[in-house]
């Protein structure tokens, strides 16, 4: 990434300050150190700092990790969802960060942000995907239909999620096609037979869900945070929504990032040992075939932000030419 001009951090840093002192009721002493940016990403901008302060309970030393609402990029979401359900998630078995404090307005910190406890971990996951990191990755994806069974079992309506969008099962798939047909007409700038004749297939196959769940959305290895062999922490739930917990598992099972050392039907049959769901083949590739189209839509809408002057960063520039493989793998996919 660009290197943050210092101006721009002490700026930063003045405005977590005031910031903070409005969130912690008689705080006093707040200090702001090591703040420093950790990713550009193409939907958020994450930062990192340690905030200590005195208050009634005498000195406190947090480590924070920020996420703030890039300027344009690939997503077009809200960060209050995102923040609410990582809060609603914190200690129902389901590995979160512990959110801490939003400025959904960007009143404070020039843009709409939140900030979460740093947990231990790396993102990285290149080296799972590597021949040498087999045993890793397999331990790790092992874990993970753990973290998903146990994310599409959880009562949501006991957690207090109502603020996701409501939906039934024969409304859960009708609402993801509409909704990424609805970004792609807008951020389209050409013509799109294949992608046009795909929301033909998707509307006209639609299937029912046998249960509602909280989707994670961007249900993958690249946003595990882990340590060694242990997961910590489910990471970017910007995509978050109600609906057919099956989407999850075939994102997680794009040939981008699925975890080869863990065959698809394996996390299946664990999954539904785990969690009791059945997952309908039909339905699974739906989804698949659902999160092609969906990728190809992100990458228009970050290609579309940088061809507006939205936003500048270059890895975005030429993003419209990477759907052309995301539809030849709906068109290898799609039934005969």
């Amino acid at each position: 990434m660009n290197a943050t001009p210092p101006e721009a951090a002490q700026d930063l840093e003045r405005r977590l300050k005031a910031f903070l002192a409005a969130r912690l009721d008689g705080a006093r002493d707040i200090h702001i150190a090591n703040l420093a940016p950790i990713t550009a990403g193409n939907a958020r901008q994450t930062w990192e700092f340690e905030a200590r302060w005195v208050g009634g309970e005498g000195e406190r030393k947090v480590g924070c990790v920020m996420l703030r609402k890039a300027e344009a990029g690939q997503l077009e979401t809200d960060l209050a969802p995102e923040f609410r359900t990582v809060r609603a998630l914190w200690d129902s078995g389901v590995p979160v960060a512990r959110a801490l404090w939003i400025d959904e307005e960007g009143i404070w910190l020039e843009r709409p942000s939140f900030i979460m406890e740093k947990v231990a971990g790396t993102t990285d996951f290149l080296p799972l995907l590597k021949p040498e990191g087999a045993a890793l990755s397999r331990a790790i994806a092992q874990q993970l239909v753990v973290v998903a069974a146990r994310l599409h079992t959880l009562d949501w309506r006991k957690l207090g999620v109502d603020f996701l969008p409501f939906a039934t099962p024969e409304t859960a798939a009708a609402q993801q096609v509409s909704y990424w047909r609805a970004l792609f007409l807008k951020h389209r700038m050409e013509p799109h037979p294949v992608m046009v004749a795909a929301f033909v297939w998707l509307r006209e196959h639609q299937p029912i869900t046998r249960r509602i769940s909280i989707v994670h959305g961007d249900f993958r290895l690249g946003n595990v945070l882990y340590e060694e062999d242990r997961i910590n922490a489910m990471l970017d739930w910007e995509m978050v929504h109600l609906g057919d917990p099956v989407e999850d598992i075939a994102w997680a099972y794009r040939s981008l990032w699925g975890p080869q050392t863990f065959p698809l039907d394996e996390f299946v049959s664990r999954y539904t040992e785990l969690s009791g769901i059945q997952v309908d083949p039909a339905t699974l590739l739906f989804y698949r075939l659902l999160g092609e189209v969906k990728h190809s839509i992100i990458s228009l809408t970050g290609a579309r932000s940088f061809m507006d002057g939205r936003t500048r960063n270059l890895f975005l520039a030429d993003r419209a030419s990477t759907i052309t493989a995301y539809l030849q793998q709906f068109l290898d996919w799609l039934p005969a």
